[in-house]
Parts: C-alpha cells; structure tokens; sequence
C-alpha cells in the first residue's frame, strides 16, 4: 500500500511499477527540482534511486544507515529525530520508506516511534518547508492473513506490531 497525497492507494513491487505509481501520477518533474527518499538505503530505496538515476532525476537518500549504492547521496537522518529531518530534507517532493519491519525487534515502542510518530514528524516537516507532495509508503501488512486477490478496499485486520502501527500512520496522515 501506498499513499499517493490524495490520489489513492497502490501496491508497487519492482522499481518500474513503483515509478508508475508514483510518476507523472504526483511527481511532475517539469516541476520537482529534487527527490528526497527517506529510508533509500534498503532495498526497495535503493532500487527506487537506482530507477531514478536510470532517468537522470535528482534525489537525495536520508536514511539512518549510509547507502551503499548511493553514498555520495546520502545523509544521516532519523525520522524519529525532527531537528534531524530539519536539517536533512532539501528536496520538493518527499518519498517516505522509513521503517521498523522486522518481527523480531525486542522493544515493540521502537515500531510505533519509526512507523507512526517517524512518519508525523515527516510530514510536519514538509509542512514546515513546504514541501507539497508526500508519498508515503504502507504495507500489505495491514491487512493481516487477507485472503489471495483482497483489493485495498478489503477488511484491515494486522496480525502484527508492524501492520498496526502502518496503518495507524495512514489513519494519521489522511
């Protein structure tokens, strides 16, 4: 799932489908000067940066870990550090990956401080340097054991910390 401010939900999988998703649907890069990808060093960032310097399109990474791909892009940001997202975001246009997904994370506070608070603390922040487009990612994860073919519109039913605390943050951001 992913949020596309306003213009609906998609499920991207390869960086071609998350480019479609994403552009000319609410990036216009006739307009956007520069791409911010928040989380941009995992893997569905990175290949979202490899498809964006594929096209020759600016960003620039904020992520807690350094990119190994795209290390002369990245900066050292926290989304659970708002004076940290201050200083790092300089893009127009904000992708937001960031998050705690594993299931074996011992302090279960750390899901609802990245995913739900991280994700707050991102948006105040473009609101702050007015940064009109945001493009939050979510999870299948919100729907729980859902049976095979379930469309976005199917019953939201998490089973675990990661899928609450996503769809707490779209229940947030909307």
């Amino acid at each position: 799932r992913m949020w596309l401010n306003g213009t609906g939900w998609c499920r991207p999988s390869m960086r071609q489908e998350l480019l479609n998703a994403i552009f000319p649907k609410v990036i216009d890069m006739n307009v956007a000067k520069k791409i911010t990808v928040i989380g941009g060093s995992g893997f569905v960032g990175t290949n979202l940066c490899q498809a964006l310097a594929d096209r020759q399109i600016p960003f620039e990474i904020i992520d807690i870990k350094q990119s190994h791909r795209f290390p002369e892009k990245c900066k050292i940001g926290d989304v659970r550090d708002l004076q940290s997202l201050r200083t790092t975001i300089t893009g127009d246009v904000v992708v937001n990956l960031a998050a705690v997904h594993r299931d074996d994370v011992q302090d279960k506070t750390e899901y609802v401080r990245t995913n739900v608070d991280g994700a707050e603390n991102v948006a105040k922040v473009c609101s702050e340097k007015n940064i009109k487009k945001i493009v939050f990612t979510s999870s299948v994860a919100v729907y729980g054991f859902a049976e095979p073919g379930t469309g976005e519109a199917g019953a939201i039913n998490p089973f675990n910390e990661y899928g609450k605390t996503k769809y707490q943050a779209e229940e947030k951001l909307r």
